[in-house]
């Protein structure tokens, strides 16, 4: 067994199949043919990737979100905070009143929840 030669030329020649008339004919060696593969394969996978990332095709995709599912999201987290901070102004009023009920003294409900807001922003 012989080295082989790595400039050896091949060559593919796309023939007509009635007439045998020659169409084309590329010549190409290892190296040039894998090279070729490997930037095909790079350019369709670029191709691919910038189609589904870059146009409204992704929102296609299963679980992806799209535009509308992000507001809606941004909107019930919105809601949420302020039904919490309710809660709590709520809670803080019923334990006011049930302080006043029993004839114990009040609380500044101002300081209360100037305080939780302090702590709720520190938590997150």
């Amino acid at each position: 067994m012989g080295k082989s030669n790595p400039k050896k030329f091949y060559r593919v020649v796309v023939t007509e199949e009635g007439t045998e008339r020659e169409l084309r004919s590329f010549h190409y060696t290892r190296l040039g043919f894998i090279v070729a593969v490997i930037t095909a394969f790079v350019v369709i996978l670029g191709s691919l990737y910038a189609l589904v990332a870059l146009t409204p095709l992704r929102t296609t995709i299963p679980g992806y979100p799209d535009a509308h599912f992000r507001r809606e999201a941004v909107n019930n987290a919105i809601k949420i905070d302020s039904l919490e901070s309710a809660i709590t102004r709520w809670k803080l009023y019923s334990e006011n009143l049930s302080r006043v009920l029993s004839g114990n003294s009040t609380i500044n409900l101002d300081s209360l929840l100037q305080a939780k807001e302090a702590a709720d922003s520190l938590e997150r």
